[in-house]
Formats: structure tokens, sequence, C-alpha cells
């Protein structure tokens, strides 16, 4: 029998068991997020009242999944365990499989994969992203591969959810652009160091920031020390990048208003490495800046882009107007609102 008939089985007798189990799930993932944790701190994060969220951890605590120790609330391995083992069965209840089936042929890109959840509700989703797609990457790579990976808090969560892979050889990361005038933990520079020492990889780091004025832009490629970077970010066999909605990028990277009223005028709908597109996909400008171009995206074997929320739906939509050979990670609601697109 199908696992979706047996779902299905069971939903008709014990329709309350879907719900519990949902709620026992977010418990257990919240708790493994914060831990170590205390009961009031762990209701007010999932929304649950201290009385019934004291009978559900008595509940875990009974069967072996979680410890309660003086500095708060822990996960035992055998909670660990049980919580990767779950996940499986939550994709499968939601049906988040179909529902990446169905985003996939919408944006006839290459693949998509969904984690579980809202991103724009709950921190953790993103971390989960992250986790996704450390896992993705993790299974294309190969020795002698050159990695570029942007900046961002989501890029940020690749780098940290990374487990450390000592089978691979000969690896360089380098990142997608350049960009200092973030906050360090989320530069581009920051994230590719991180993931190259998850990865034992070589690294070089691009020191430039956005938006220079174009008449420093040809002197600072051919400065050797950037060159040698520029000339590593040509030849990448991988890109692991984010898309953001095109007025928010332009606000983050300190855009003057007269080139933000020209995005407006020409309805900007997303920005994905370094670029602004319209709500039809067409390229419309870019940062100024160095780093990956846009045209050399099709010598790139494999194109990793990470990008969640509601309000990004949009700008995720946009880009795959332009681009369609790409993995997709977003999260189960992001993908939903993409499905009501036009």
């Amino acid at each position: 029998m199908r696992f979706e008939k047996v779902l299905a089985i069971q939903n008709s007798i014990v329709p309350e068991m879907s719900n519990l189990i949902m709620k026992r799930y977010n418990l257990l993932k919240s708790l493994k997020s914060h831990q170590p944790i205390g009961r009031r701190m762990l209701a007010s994060k999932i929304g649950m009242t201290e009385r019934v969220l004291r009978s559900e951890v008595e509940i875990l605590k009974d069967l072996g999944h979680i410890r309660i120790e003086s500095s708060g609330m822990r996960l035992s391995k055998a909670g660990e365990k049980l919580l990767v083992d779950t996940e499986e069965l939550i994709y499968n209840m939601k049906g988040l499989k179909d529902l990446g089936n169905q985003l996939k042929e919408k944006m006839g890109i290459r693949e998509v994969s969904l984690v579980e959840g809202d991103s724009d509700d709950d921190d953790i989703i993103v971390k989960d992203m992250g986790k996704k797609a450390s896992l993705i990457i993790n299974s294309l790579l190969e020795d002698d591969m050159k990695i570029g990976i942007m900046g961002g808090t989501t890029m940020a969560c690749v780098a940290d959810e990374m487990e450390y892979n000592r089978k691979v050889r000969n690896i360089m990361v380098v990142p997608g652009r350049g960009g200092l005038g973030e906050k360090l933990e989320i530069q581009s520079n920051t994230i590719a160091a991180k993931l190259a020492q998850k990865l034992n990889a070589e690294y070089k780091l691009l020191h430039v920031p956005d938006n220079i004025q174009p008449e420093l832009l040809e002197a600072l490629r051919e400065n050797p020390q950037i060159k040698s970077v520029l000339d590593e970010i040509k030849k990448i066999d991988m890109i692991v990048f984010g898309v953001g909605t095109a007025m928010e990028m332009a606000e983050r990277r300190g855009m003057s208003e007269l080139k933000k009223d020209e995005l407006k005028l020409k309805n900007a709908s997303a920005e994905a490495l370094g670029y602004y597109f319209d709500s039809n996909g067409i390229p419309i400008m870019h940062t100024d800046s160095v780093g990956i171009d846009l045209k050399d995206i099709n010598s790139i074997k494999h194109v990793i882009c990470i990008a969640s929320g509601k309000n990004k739906a949009e700008a995720i939509y946009a880009f795959s107007k332009y681009y369609k050979d790409y993995i997709l990670v977003t999260d189960e609601e992001t993908a939903k609102e993409i499905l009501k697109l036009n």
C-alpha cells in the first residue's frame, strides 16, 4: 500500500493524529534550535501555553526524547534521531513533494527543494533551508571544484549548517561578488571563508565594496590581487546565491535616490547576483562592483538559489523568467505564494 494511501486512511480514522504529530515535531525542532531552553521561553517561541507544553514535555521525556537539566531542556540522542526520521513523514503528510513538483513545472526550472513551514513566521525555517542547501551542495561536490557564494543572511546559514567534509579534495571557494558594506558576518568574504573551512578547501577573498564609482572599476580589475580572484570566479563550477526584492536590495546597498527612481520607473522586481530585473525577468540595471558576470551563468555547471519569504515570491518568479537551469531551495509558504502568481 502506498504511503499516501496509509496517511489518507489514518486521517479518516484518527484525524487528530496528524495535528499531534505536527505539534510534537515543531516542539522538538524548536527545542533543538534553542537548547538548552526553559519551558516558558520554549512555549513563547512555538505559541503554546505553558500548561500544554508542560504536558507534552513530560510525555516526550518519558519516551526518552528530552532531557531536563539545570540549564534547561535538551534533546536526547534518541530525540535527535526521531527528529530526523520524522522530517520525511512531515514532508509526506503535508504533500510537499507534490507542491515542489507543481512549482518546478510552473517556473520551468531544473529542480525545487522545499522545507516545511514559513520563514516569515519562524527564523528556524531559514536555518532549515541552509541545511537543505548544504546537503545539496555536498551531494554535488567533486574533486577540483571551484565554488562561488554570495553574501546575505541566508547564505550565512548555508555555511553555518554545512557539515565538515574531508572526502573531496582540491576545492576552491570564492565570494561571488565584492560587497563590504554589510555586517561582517553576512559579507560574502566571511561566508566564503567559513564554507571553505567546512569543506577543507582553499579560498580567496575579494576586498571590494559595492557601488564603486565606474571610473575606479577598471583600475580595480587590473589590480593583481583582485584580478587573481576574478580569474577564479570566471572558472567556478557552482554558484550559491539568493534573490531579493529590487527596492529592498537597492536600499541595503545604499543606492542613490536617482538610481532608485530609475528602478521604480522600470518596474524593478528582483535582485540577484548584483543585477536588477523587471517582472518579466529582463535585466535593467547592475551594481557597480566586481565579481560574477550575469552572462557567465550559462557556463556554470551547478546554479543553486536559496530564497524565501512571501514578499519575495514575485522576485523569485521574475528571476526564473530570466534563467531556468537552476535548483531552487525555498519554503512551503513561499512556494504556495509563487503558485498564485500569473
